[in-house]
């Protein structure tokens, strides 16, 4: 399984336009890979951020997502996002 660092991103991960282009970037890394994302350093994530990167990848991968090092308010988004689009999340430490 290969790790992801979202914090490559930024401290803080909101917006659509950005979400998108960050997945844009990430695509070509995610081909046919299994992958988890690590939220290790971000301290923040938008919803609609979480859309555009999350939900492409998790689809992927059978509706399944591994996150890592997540705090609570990033964790508390991203089950948000995995209700509303029915995710199957496993969090690391």
């Amino acid at each position: 399984m290969t790790s992801i660092f979202m914090k490559r991103f930024g401290e803080a991960l909101t917006g659509r336009p950005f979400g998108s282009q960050s997945y844009q970037e990430l695509k070509q890394e995610v081909q046919d890979e299994v992958v988890q994302l690590d939220f290790a350093g971000v301290i923040a994530l938008g919803s609609s951020f979480g859309e555009e990167v999350i939900v492409p990848i998790a689809t992927a991968q059978d509706h399944r997502m591994t996150i890592k090092s997540a705090i609570a308010p990033v964790r508390s988004c991203i089950d948000l996002i995995a209700e509303d689009f029915k995710i199957e999340i496993t969090y690391e430490p």
